[in-house]
């Protein structure tokens, strides 16, 4: 459907979806601050995520309107490749500005993730910790029996279990929020592609302006060429007449003065008979 859009319909939607991408990016912006706090929930997480996939999305559909926008640059009369070269520049300003944001806000949750990650790994060396110190208070009493009753070794085995539960807990947790790391680290290497990509998309407009320009010089220079061209055949055009009159005019001369001795022969001629 892209293809078949003309370069203003593509503009248009290019600016559309920065728009798109921007709002988003600033709904990430809240969800991404209440990270790491009592507000942070499991369907905060859940809009979070779908928040970043769109943006995802976005961004990516949007560099690819970006490339065939740019192709369509190279069409047209050279003033108005140049107009539409400076309207690309500020789209993918525009466009650079929002990913900016984005790369922010996802630097930022990364870091928050990490923390909360950290935090995780001491709860659970602390877990391990209690653990072996209740298991070596059972292994003490374990060769008398009499020095420990049923309620408190029941008591102990639950606590034990208890701690178990939540060492398993928190290292499901632990994996998880390492998954989410990982994938925002390829997703900024995604972003940070397609920065690469748009970089050589300026350089390769820069490319074109200057290609444009050098037209434009090479043309303007053509048509002054010219002129001087048709001022110099002008000029010999006239000398040429101007030759051609002389000789004419001295053609007649001879023809005059011919005439001239040919009239007094001839009267000589008859004076004598």
């Amino acid at each position: 459907m892209a293809n078949n859009m003309s370069y203003d319909e593509l503009c248009q939607k290019i600016s559309s979806k920065i728009f798109k991408i921007g709002n988003n990016v600033t709904s990430m912006q809240k969800l991404v601050n209440q990270l790491g706090t009592h507000n942070e929930t499991a369907n905060l997480k859940t809009q979070l995520d779908k928040k970043r996939t769109d943006v995802k999305k976005s961004v990516e559909e949007t560099n690819v309107l970006l490339r065939q926008a740019a192709d369509l640059c190279r069409t047209g009369n050279p003033q108005e490749e140049k107009s539409r070269k400076i309207n690309l520049d500020r789209l993918k300003h525009q466009f650079a500005d929002t990913l900016t944001k984005y790369k922010k806000y996802q630097a930022i949750e990364a870091d928050k993730e990490r923390a909360q990650v950290e935090k995780m790994r001491t709860r659970t060396a602390s877990l391990r910790q209690e653990m072996s110190g209740q298991s070596g208070i059972d292994t003490q009493y374990a060769d008398n029996d009499s020095l420990m009753d049923d309620d408190t070794r029941q008591q102990n085995l639950a606590q034990l279990q208890e701690f178990a539960d939540d060492l398993e807990t928190t290292t499901a947790l632990i994996n998880e929020r390492e998954e989410a790391i990982r994938k925002l680290e390829r997703d900024m290497l995604d972003v940070n592609e397609i920065f690469r990509e748009m970089g050589t998309m300026v350089y390769e407009q820069g490319d074109m302006i200057d290609n444009i320009e050098a037209n434009v010089e090479t043309a303007r220079n053509d048509v002054e060429q010219g002129e001087t061209e048709i001022r110099q055949a002008a000029r010999y055009q006239d000398s040429y007449r101007k030759k051609v009159l002389i000789f004419l005019g001295i053609i007649v001369v001879i023809a005059i003065v011919i005439g001239i001795v040919i009239w007094i022969s001839t009267g000589k001629k008859k004076n004598s008979s």
